[in-house]
């Protein structure tokens, strides 16, 4: 019986993936002892690519090349993997795309369904360098690594190990000496906006901006700047809170002027005066997201000490105008029967955006007695006018688990640096072959429960640009 009980233990850890979950599925269940997604594959689509500044025609080359994963090592495009380690999980494939990459399902062309996803590690790295291969169907798959995802198809899953090995040691020459088609270098600039609560009988929020600029793989210069420093079309807004008191009453304004600079403004510029202003009386304001185009405010209403949220675009605030739930919702996703979308009904401009798990994601808000609010998440992608740049080529759990006191972190284009919120700090790390290195190159405080309300990144020669703005209004 021991013995018996012995061979059963040890045919289960033969495998080198781990799975989480065995539902039935359409998708075939992974064979045991065997890679979940070993076999053959060839590159026939580019799906999707969230770099700003990448050229997608970089990948058409490689459509209709082979890839290969063996249960020892794996080739790629532009990796090769000698001592590689799989682990498998089941997964909703809507819920898992939204929560982990800030995808739409729909947006991919793909159907929603319950699917096997596979990390790629290197074993012999740490687990830091991975990929991820979702299967869409038993011979379609799709492969994500550092915001691109590719289409690949299965070939040949009955090949044997040994000789996909061979193929595999055949290509990985050539691999290498390609390079990689997901990093670039290159000057960057990094725009973050914070806020951090002031000490006040009442409520209040300071606010400051610093534009951190990268020159290649080395950190240049940090500027620091008060209120929120934004950039717009072909100048900056300089966006401030302002407070007013009137007997009892307080009353915050929202102001957005423009930020003067001499350096680059030529001597027959007209300098911009006008202002734009949102103000309620005897209401305190916060901001929570800002982007060049919308802005999320919180406010206070002292009279009936209700807080509710409200999105405004940001060149017609003074119209007091808030957008509504169906402003950013397709009419298909109107149509539901969703708990949280009938709840907004009573008032559909109680909307915000907020940071989740390394996200700008929509949320609602729902009133309750006595000046309590519930705020729930809408399960929405926001539209890329609303932030050009929302993605984390690490994931956040990866982060935390380098250190468990970040709050919020945002990593390079080039996935060479880690800028973290880190209780009251701003700090900055290296990366080097997708690790985390554990000493910060900079480190800034920042003030008391601080948190990120803008961001905003600068590639090339608009890096250079900024920086020459910003630099002058030190």
């Amino acid at each position: 019986m021991i013995k018996k009980l012995f061979i059963i233990i040890s045919l289960f850890f033969l495998t080198a993936c781990s799975f989480l979950n065995t539902q039935s599925t359409n998708i075939e269940t992974p064979t045991m002892g065997q890679a979940p997604i070993y076999g053959k594959w060839t590159i026939t689509k580019f799906i999707y690519n969230k770099k700003i500044n990448q050229d997608n025609f970089l990948f058409k080359d490689i459509i209709g090349e082979n890839i290969y994963f063996s249960n020892d090592q794996v080739v790629l495009s532009n990796d090769y993997i000698k001592d590689v380690e799989y682990k498998t999980k089941y997964v909703k494939l809507s819920e898992y795309l939204y929560k982990k990459f800030n995808l739409d399902y729909k947006t991919l062309g793909i159907e929603d369904s319950d699917v096997y996803t596979t990390y790629v590690f290197d074993s012999k790295a740490s687990r830091n360098i991975y990929y991820e291969v979702i299967k869409t169907s038993e011979n379609t798959a799709l492969l994500f690594y550092n915001g691109v995802i590719l289409e690949i198809k299965l070939v040949d899953d009955k090949i044997k190990n040994e000789d996909l090995n061979k193929l595999i040691l055949a290509k990985k020459d050539e691999v290498l000496a390609r390079g990689s088609l997901f990093d670039y270098k290159g000057d960057k600039g990094f725009l973050i906006g914070f806020k951090s609560k002031a000490d006040s009988n009442i409520p209040t929020w300071n606010y400051k901006t610093f534009y951190i600029k990268f020159s290649d793989l080395k950190l240049e210069n940090v500027y620091e700047m008060n209120n929120i420093i934004l950039p717009r079309n072909d100048s900056f807004s300089e966006i401030s809170v302002q407070r007013e008191s009137k007997g009892d009453e307080t009353t915050d304004k929202l102001i957005v002027r423009d930020y003067k600079n001499s350096k680059l403004r030529k001597e027959d510029d007209i300098l911009k005066t006008d202002t734009e202003e949102l103000k309620e009386n005897n209401n305190l304001k916060t901001i929570n997201f800002i982007t060049n185009n919308y802005v999320n405010v919180e406010s206070l209403d002292r009279n009936s000490n209700n807080n509710y949220l409200r999105i405004y675009k940001l060149d017609k605030l003074e119209d007091k105008k808030p957008l509504s739930y169906k402003d950013f919702l397709s009419e298909k996703d109107l149509d539901t029967k969703d708990k949280n979308i009938e709840a907004l009904k009573k008032d559909p401009y109680n909307i915000g955006i907020y940071r989740d798990n390394g996200f700008w994601k929509l949320k609602g808000r729902m009133k309750l007695s006595d000046g309590k609010f519930s705020d729930f998440d809408l399960n929405l992608v926001l539209p890329y006018e609303v932030n050009k740049y929302n993605e984390i080529n690490i994931p956040m759990s990866q982060i935390k688990n380098f250190k468990s006191s970040i709050k919020d972190g945002f990593v390079s284009p080039d996935n060479k640096f880690l800028i973290t919120l880190e209780k009251n700090f701003m700090r900055i790390y290296n990366i080097e072959d997708s690790k985390i290195l554990p000493s910060p190159i900079f480190e800034r405080e920042i003030g008391d429960e601080a948190s990120t309300i803008m961001t905003e990144w600068a590639i090339g020669r608009y890096s250079n640009i900024w920086q020459q703005e910003l630099s002058s209004n030190k």
